[in-house]
């Protein structure tokens, strides 16, 4: 799970914003257990600087599955994404990666499982990867993209709006 971002265009620690008073720590943490209650979840958080496509990389030792999902913290409704990603890796286990897609063909790198073993393949192409691309790193893997039937599961909180469309999507779920 990516949190340590810089969160410049929130103004503030994504992990810690709360949308329906949860934080979106607490959202992440709760949409992995619910696709997969076994998995080991790491928090590759400010230790690990360079941007996600670094993190990812540097985080890989901490790795033992031959699948691995990545995460970014700001996504409050991407439960509904990731069991439909599961299922996807259930239905074609050797791809190497699988990328949901919303409606509008918009794929989400950072909401997405991959080959441990091509992802590996991937980082080992340059020798620091700080501050490169995440599509970089993945996007030249064979992997198959997921239709995401519900264009909320990939709402991302990058800054004050989407935070309130966040709050707002959470408060009509109550409703």
């Amino acid at each position: 799970m990516l949190t340590g971002g810089a969160s410049s265009r929130l103004g503030q620690d994504k992990a810690t914003v709360e949308v329906a008073g949860r934080s979106l720590l607490d959202h992440a943490q709760a949409a992995i257990n619910a696709a997969d209650p076994y998995a080991t979840m790491h928090v590759l958080g400010t230790e690990y600087p360079g941007g996600p496509a670094a993190a990812v990389v540097a985080g890989l030792s901490l790795c033992e599955s031959d699948v691995v999902g990545v995460l970014a913290v700001d996504m409050p409704f991407a439960h509904v994404a990731l069991a439909q990603i599961r299922d996807a890796v259930r239905r074609d286990p050797d791809a190497e990666g699988w990328i949901p897609v919303d409606e509008r063909g918009r794929q989400q790198w950072l909401c997405a499982a991959y080959s441990r073993s091509a992802l590996s393949v991937s980082a080992r192409s340059r020798p620091d990867w700080s501050g490169e691309p995440f599509g970089r790193l993945v996007g030249s893997l064979d992997s198959i993209e997921v239709p995401i039937d519900h264009g909320v599961s990939l709402l991302d909180v990058d800054t004050p709006a989407d935070l309130e469309r966040a709050r707002r999507e959470s408060t009509q779920r109550e409703g």
